[in-house]
């Protein structure tokens, strides 16, 4: 891929590169978009695609400035062609709106139904799109795709965007349009080292107990020494297998030194479903680890998994990722000052 653009999305391109090359466009390029917007945007959205397309281009041909926006600081439209020749073809378009929040969206990304799912020409242009949000600081790549257009969702999900939730009659009467994202930044710190899971045992109270009430009475009221001591009770009745005694299976995350990285409990309710509270980590790689294991720890014990967490943005960012669904929202429900998101996953 070649990207031949101006100073301020910089890249050096030969004259006539071979291979496709993303350019930024031009006014020779507004009946492409045109056309493309047309075509490609009426199936799923309502509303005139032709002057969609003309308002992007002149914000862009305006150095970036949208003379109507409210959240948006930069506009930048971009033209994939077959490659740098003279007779090169024009095979898609990308539109990328910087915001004021630090995230960028892409709005759209479309290529010609001829090369549609081929020869990874949306990949060129998405990784046009990630070089360009890189370059501005952002540090969330977003966009919003009809539900019904599957390929794109696939396309997207292929490429580490995380479904955040759906909107239906969003933009069309009988259309639902999906929200997907992709982070940008790094997470800080390292990651531990060969996480595994194992069983509780009663030699690892005491920093399970600091764990716990270290991470969990900010956001669930109650969460004390008493209760730090039924759940550890709950434990010693799990072979019983009594739902009536409320019985738990607690393991922990360790890593290669022995250290106790994270903690879930997994109480079996009636009807089926599995309550894991707690579900806590020192760190979002920890908890990411465990979300992975719980399934094969917990799978046989119910139907689905749920459990009751803040609403910050890393654990929903965790959860998204893992294909948890979100069920509801409970204000106020554990603690006056949170939000808590109740999250569940079918067996």
């Amino acid at each position: 891929m070649t990207i031949l653009t101006n100073n301020e999305f910089s890249a050096e391109a030969s004259p006539c590169p071979s291979g496709p090359v993303v350019a930024l466009a031009t006014e020779g390029d507004r009946e492409f978009l045109r056309s493309i917007f047309a075509s490609s945007l009426d199936p799923f959205y309502d509303g005139d695609h032709e002057a969609h397309a003309d308002r992007v281009l002149d914000a862009h041909l305006a150095a970036g400035t949208d003379s109507y926006g409210h959240f948006s600081v930069a506009q930048r439209t971009f033209v994939l062609w077959s490659d740098g020749s003279p007779q090169a073809q024009r095979l898609g378009v990308l539109h990328l709106a910087v915001k004021r929040q630090g995230t960028v969206k892409i709005s759209p990304l479309i290529l010609i139904p001829s090369h549609r799912r081929r020869d990874g020409f949306g990949s060129v242009l998405l990784r046009t799109a990630l070089a360009f949000a890189w370059e501005q600081g952002a540090r969330q790549l977003y966009c919003t795709v009809a539900a019904e257009n599957t390929p794109a969702i696939a396309f997207f999900t292929r490429h580490g965007f995380r479904i955040a939730g759906e909107s239906p009659n969003q933009y069309k009467p009988g259309m639902t349009e999906l929200i997907l994202y992709r982070g940008l930044v790094a997470a800080d710190g390292e990651s531990p080292c060969d996480l595994h899971m194992r069983l509780f045992e009663d030699g690892d109270a005491a920093v399970v107990r600091d764990l716990i009430l270290d991470s969990m009475p900010s956001a669930f009221q109650g969460v004390d020494d008493d209760w730090v001591r039924a759940l550890f009770d709950g434990h010693g009745r799990r072979f019983g297998r009594d739902l009536n005694q409320k019985y738990k299976i607690i393991h922990v995350a360790v890593d290669s030194f022995g250290a106790i990285q994270g903690t879930v409990a997994a109480g079996p309710k009636k009807g089926e479903p599995v309550k894991l509270m707690p579900l806590c980590a020192r760190s979002p790689e920890a908890f990411g680890f465990m979300l992975d294991e719980i399934p094969r720890l917990f799978g046989t014990l119910g139907r689905k998994l749920y459990t009751h967490l803040p609403a910050s943005p890393a654990t929903t960012a965790l959860m998204q990722g893992g294909g948890w669904r979100l069920e509801g929202l409970m204000p106020a429900a554990y603690h006056p000052d949170w939000c808590t998101v109740q999250w569940s996953l079918c067996l």
